[in-house]
């Protein structure tokens, strides 16, 4: 609505699809060893293309080096790297000459790639739209592809401290998004219905199958 405001049309035809991924496997866990955690999941899909986002740049460096020293194949993403070294890293990706890429949510804006088999996140996002994008770069293809969310209480002070930092006007917004995206976390019903129940939609299926 807002998009037909702006540009002044006069009864445009809104198409609106559906908001689920069935193809995607949602799992979500309290974050306990998050290394370990990760570490799972690469070993589950060894020799697949994914993405690991963290909240931090900090977060970022330290995974990535961790993950390096341990012989996986990963590469870091995020805005404190040169412009070269980020194209050169997301190429990388693209073009499967690395398995994984660690990033901030700088990364994914225009990747087009259909093969990414997992993403991770090892921290929780700042909302259900970022996770619903983010995640929504798994299984382009159509095959299955697997979503893990590890977070912990300590996620949503992280947030909160750079949401009161932000403009007056974008705050209470922001705030209402991040404590619908730890309901999510701390829910219990199936994840693929919480997500389109959240966009205004109804999960036609009785059971996802996940």
């Amino acid at each position: 609505r807002d998009i037909a405001e702006q540009l002044q049309l006069t009864d445009p035809e809104i198409l609106v699809g559906s908001f689920d991924r069935p193809n995607l496997v949602y799992k979500v866990q309290r974050r306990a060893n998050r290394l370990n955690q990760v570490r799972e999941v690469l070993d589950r899909h060894a020799g697949e293309s994914g993405i690991i986002y963290c909240i931090t740049r900090k977060d970022v460096d330290q995974t990535s080096a961790a993950l390096k020293e341990l012989g996986y194949r990963v590469l870091p993403y995020h805005a404190g790297l040169s412009d070269d070294e980020r194209r050169r890293n997301q190429e990388a990706f693209v073009e499967d000459r690395v398995d994984t890429i660690v990033a901030t949510v700088a990364f994914g804006m225009g990747i087009d790639k259909s093969n990414v088999r997992y993403v991770i996140h090892a921290g929780m996002p700042k909302s259900l739209e970022h996770y619903q994008q983010e995640s929504g770069r798994a299984g382009r293809d159509g095959l299955e592809a697997e979503c893990c969310l590890f977070f912990s209480g300590q996620d949503y002070g992280v947030w909160k401290r750079i949401i009161d930092d932000a403009e007056p006007a974008a705050r209470e917004g922001a705030a209402r998004s991040l404590s619908a995206m730890m309901d999510f976390c701390n829910g219990v019903q199936c994840r693929h219905r919480a997500i389109v129940e959240y966009f205004g939609q109804q999960l036609v299926e009785d059971s996802c199958g996940a």
